[in-house]
């Protein structure tokens, strides 16, 4: 009883009750701490791009931008059980349901923890084959096997990350990832500099010291924020008088996560393997294309990601919390407004882009033809960030509301079409049919090239553009969620 009366009232530590009060307000409370979290998070990708550019390794470089794809869909495979999890303890805030809110809580970390040991050893018995179908040159290869084998190997503790930074959010409290994070990044950018350049007597590691940081460093948000959580810093009861029993996964309750985290998991793996062959396709044009594309999209696009990512986030917390409070007409409400929001701020940054493509590329790569590659991407995506931010926020209403299985129709399959574009812009009509046997399964030699690098960012943007009209026509038909 003593533990439970410290708990009280339910949202006392910088939580956010979207269920009443002004929208517009606690939307842009929700987002913008996400915001700044989410470029942060970017950060990891720079601050690789970065030190392991000091070291002149241009194969590192290529091999940075080979791993984007594979490290997606490591990252969605290990969120399937987080992501169901966020979408339920919103719900169940939003009902004032607090011992539900416990229970999703600790059956999604057990279970996801234990997903995550399996995900690890999937990857890492299958790496030789992950490292091929990269299509990459021997040295570049290498590099990527030195990056990967580290990553893959911690993906459980990626896992608790997802799962506490999932819980703080669902339940409004935005301000404590947004610390953890902080200190995270600087913790990264430290071991960067002391694991891939070689400083304080550390050997010089390259790209696997780049690996090295930032496992430990992802590790760091995981294990505070839950300490935070068992002190009582999200008002709800971590742990019980049963203790080692209430970490048993409660097989209703992980059914039900996995039903809304697979399908947005699939929607964003797919993602990952469309990438996969746009790469494949990039290394026909040469390793600086490969390494262009890598850095446009990995190292410079996702600053303007990051503005979405954050109302994506609010969209969940909106949605999930009103729904759970019985609030549909609300919840739709603020699904339109995160939506408007995000594609303003997104289109901001593509100005940036468009303005200064060269400038802003140059400051992840230093290779010139890498950055004439990535200059032309970064100018062309300038002009569609709008379409990237109404898909994003739209992607957290759904998953917000528990019916990932849309996001999965349209963003999903969606990406999908990305493949059959390009070949068709890359290597022509002609060559169509051998075109997608060799980008899909490996099936023969790549035909001739008869397109240029441009083809495969306008792919990109113009479905970014067709996935944002659909999610806009879907919500306009209806009128409450």
């Amino acid at each position: 009883m003593r533990q439970r009366a410290l708990l009280e009232p339910p949202l006392k530590v910088n939580a956010i009750d979207t269920t009443t009060g002004p929208l517009v307000t606690k939307s842009l409370q929700l987002a913008w701490p996400a915001v700044l979290q989410a470029i942060l998070i970017n950060f990891y990708a720079f601050n690789d791009y970065l030190f392991v550019g000091m070291t002149d390794d241009h194969a590192a470089t290529a091999a940075l931008s080979s791993c984007f794809a594979i490290l997606i869909i490591q990252y969605t495979l290990t969120r399937i059980i987080p992501t169901g999890g966020t979408t339920l303890i919103a719900h169940y805030t939003g009902a004032k349901d607090l011992d539900r809110v416990a229970r999703v809580f600790r059956s999604s970390m057990s279970a996801s923890l234990l997903w995550g040991f399996v995900v690890a050893g999937v990857s890492l018995a299958g790496l030789d084959w992950i490292v091929a179908v990269n299509n990459a040159s021997p040295e570049v290869s290498a590099r990527i096997a030195d990056y990967l084998w580290v990553l893959l190997a911690s993906t459980p503790a990626f896992a608790l990350m997802v799962v506490v930074d999932g819980t703080f959010r669902a339940r409004g409290n935005m301000k404590v990832p947004l610390t953890l994070e902080v200190a995270s990044l600087v913790l990264n950018t430290f071991l960067n500099w002391v694991l891939v350049l070689g400083n304080l007597g550390a050997p010089a590691m390259g790209i696997e010291g780049a690996a090295i940081a930032t496992a430990i460093s992802r590790l760091l948000p995981g294990i505070v924020g839950l300490l935070l959580m068992l002190r009582g810093h999200l008002g709800f009861e971590v742990l019980t008088n049963a203790r080692a029993l209430a970490w048993i996964p409660e097989l209703d309750l992980v059914r039900r996560m996995v039903r809304i985290g697979f399908f947005e998991s699939m929607s964003s793996a797919l993602y990952g393997v469309v990438y996969i062959v746009l790469n494949r396709m990039a290394g026909e044009l040469g390793s600086a294309a490969q390494g262009g594309l890598g850095a446009g999209l990995r190292g410079i696009e996702w600053l303007g990601f990051a503005f979405a990512d954050g109302f994506l986030t609010a969209s969940v917390t909106v949605v999930g919390q009103n729904l759970g409070a019985g609030k549909p007409k609300r919840a739709w409400h603020g699904a339109w407004l995160n939506a408007a929001l995000s594609a303003l701020t997104c289109q901001l940054v593509g100005v940036a882009f468009l303005l200064f493509p060269q400038e802003l590329s140059a400051l992840v790569t230093s290779d010139p033809e890498t950055l004439r590659y990535a200059t032309e991407y970064v100018y062309i995506i300038g002009w569609v960030m709008w379409a990237v931010g109404f898909e994003m926020a739209f992607y957290g209403v759904f998953t917000g509301w528990g019916r990932t299985e849309i996001t999965l129709l349209v963003s999903g399959l969606t990406n999908i079409l990305r493949i059959p574009l390009a070949v068709l812009l890359l290597f022509g009509a002609s060559s169509f049919v051998s075109g997608m046997q060799w980008s899909i399964f490996g099936v023969g030699s790549a035909p001739e090239v008869v397109g240029e690098f441009s083809a495969l960012a306008w792919v990109i943007g113009s479905t970014a553009v067709l996935k944002a009209l659909i999610y806009i026509v879907y919500m306009a038909r209806r009128r409450s969620l």
